[in-house]
């Protein structure tokens, strides 16, 4: 899935900055949970910290680590999760409690320092393969190859009455 910018070829390549993390904090960041008060679509973990401040702000594909994996196979390891879009950093001394709860950090393994991510309209996409590193990081697919999930699927008076007969049929 990744490869050298020497075989790039913007005619045939997407490139994306993407952003490797650990699960279950990956699919917390890229799952849509609720809608907000203005229609935004959220997710249950908004900030991401880390220990450096960036100045790139847009969309970040946000890939699971390889390791550690989960024992339960619920949260796949090593795979594209979604897109979501960085629009500010801030200090983790200035968090507020609300801050510190959009991180998902239990309170005894929260850091001193560092620098919170604050990411917001996640986007799932169909899982692929990948390769991660560490930091921010450019990868390189063949154009197409990330795909969305639709977040609404519209169907017509037929197939919502075919959906609720298998519902009431158990099927």
């Amino acid at each position: 899935m990744q490869a050298d910018k020497k075989y790039y070829n913007p005619e045939i390549h997407d490139v994306f900055k993407a952003l490797t993390v650990k699960q279950p904090y990956a699919d917390l960041l890229t799952c849509v949970t609720y809608r907000d008060e203005n229609g935004d679509y959220c997710a249950d973990k908004t900030i991401e910290v880390r220990t450096r401040n960036i100045n790139y702000r847009g969309d970040l594909l946000i890939c699971s680590s390889v390791k550690p994996v989960d024992p339960w196979g619920r949260h796949p390891a090593g795979v594209t999760c979604g897109f979501v879009e960085l629009y500010d950093v801030k200090r983790v001394e200035d968090f507020t409690p609300e801050d510190w709860e959009a991180t998902r950090i239990p309170e005894q393994a929260r850091p001193r320092t560092g620098y919170g991510w604050m990411m917001r309209n996640p986007r799932r996409v169909v899982e692929m393969p990948v390769k991660g590193q560490l930091g921010l990081y450019n990868i390189i697919v063949p154009k197409g190859d990330i795909t969305e999930y639709p977040r609404n699927l519209e169907i017509g008076a037929d197939g919502w009455e075919i959906i609720k007969k298998k519902l009431k049929n158990g099927k």
